[in-house]
């Protein structure tokens, strides 16, 4: 076992940031980049300490290495089915919806909510219902980040909304979110190349030019050398 475990350095895996960066675990490796983009699973009480939230789990995506930590993003929500399953009666109806939201903050999330009826109602109270819990959520993800969204789902306080709202079309036993699957986060947004830069021309020198735009000529100095007098020139002096 201790050969096994030889040269690995261990790295702790913290909660995304949304969520209060709380130590989920730690992770042996000998090579750091080979935990990038790696899921795990979370138990909602393991984040939040409310053990009443045992059929909850989140994934998270590790999505930067600092030094020995790993930071992570929230990848993902579901509930229990066997949970989901338990709440649905003999003489109830299960109605549940599927469908993307957009955050405030540019998360693309699919939610998947149910609603479970007090008794067998025609479709259309089906239909007005799975029409009412998109709206809701549309509305709320449309006001609001994307922590504020999974906080509110944790803590169950939007599921009790929709029961309660819900109830005004017909009477709502039961309300929850099965399922949030991230399609797009600002964090893995894809960015073009920047174009490279088209080298400017070169401009070539201009000659200087004077005020009237005359160009302007150098003259060559030329040496004037003193004529030496001849015998001649001073005999005609004397005469």
């Amino acid at each position: 076992m201790v050969k096994k475990w030889k040269g690995k350095d261990w790295f702790s895996i913290l909660a995304p940031s949304e969520l209060g960066s709380r130590v989920l675990g730690q992770t042996p490796t000998t090579d750091p980049k080979s935990l990038m983009g790696r899921n795990m699973t979370v138990g909602i009480p393991d984040l939040v300490g409310d053990r009443s939230k045992y059929y909850m789990r989140i994934q998270v995506k590790i999505i930067k290495i600092d030094d020995k930590t790993c930071l992570t993003s929230f990848a993902g929500f579901e509930c229990a089915r066997e949970h989901l399953l338990r709440m649905v009666r003999k003489g109830n109806k299960k109605v549940e919806n599927v469908f993307d939201v957009v955050t405030k903050d540019g998360w693309f999330l699919r939610l998947k909510p149910w609603a479970v009826l007090n008794g067998t109602p025609p479709s259309t109270v089906s239909t007005d219902m799975r029409i009412f819990m998109k709206n809701f959520f549309n509305e709320f993800a449309g006001k609001n980040p994307m922590s504020e969204l999974v906080r509110k789902i944790i803590s169950t306080e939007l599921q009790m909304r929709v029961k309660r709202e819900g109830s005004k079309i017909y009477p709502v036993r039961f309300s929850e979110v099965a399922k949030i699957k991230v399609l797009k986060s600002p964090e893995f947004k894809s960015e073009l190349p920047k174009k490279a830069e088209e080298p400017k021309p070169v401009k070539k020198e201009e000659k200087p030019k004077t005020e009237k735009n005359e160009e302007i000529k150098v003259e060559k100095k030329v040496e004037v050398k003193p004529v030496k007098e001849t015998k001649t020139d001073k005999k005609e002096e004397k005469k």
